[in-house]
């Protein structure tokens, strides 16, 4: 992420708390759950910590490997650049099956104009 922009697992974070609190904030108006179960909330949020966890670890994994191949870091400028190559296609997939099927009629009809011979009817 660029200056003042936040990582894609922050933003899954942040949005994850949020609906956590409205979840919350719903559950008390409603009195469904009083403030003395307020703990539920709290195990809540340490599980969203706990995947950040898991995120952290992720990264990490990813890193390692990435070095031990003699890669760039997926997140390096150099390892996002390889990523976008290695996706880069000439045309959408459907786009790629109509121009092989085009190619395959063209094949198909040379064939049937090589097998027409003029014939010449003789005379009755």
């Amino acid at each position: 992420a660029g200056p003042g922009m936040m990582s894609t697992i922050e933003a899954i974070f942040y949005a994850a708390f949020e609906a956590s609190q409205k979840k919350y904030q719903r559950l008390l108006e409603s009195n469904q759950i009083s403030h003395m179960n307020s703990n539920n909330h709290l195990i809540d949020q340490n599980n969203l910590i706990h995947l950040l966890w898991l995120f952290g670890h992720q990264r990490a994994a990813t890193f390692k490997a990435a070095q031990n191949e003699g890669a760039p870091a997926p997140s390096s400028d150099e390892g996002k650049e390889m990523q976008r190559e290695m996706r880069k296609q000439k045309g959408t997939w459907r786009q790629l099956r109509h121009k092989e099927d085009e190619r395959r009629l063209r094949e198909k009809n040379g064939l049937k104009e090589e097998k027409k011979e003029p014939t010449i009817k003789e005379g009755v």
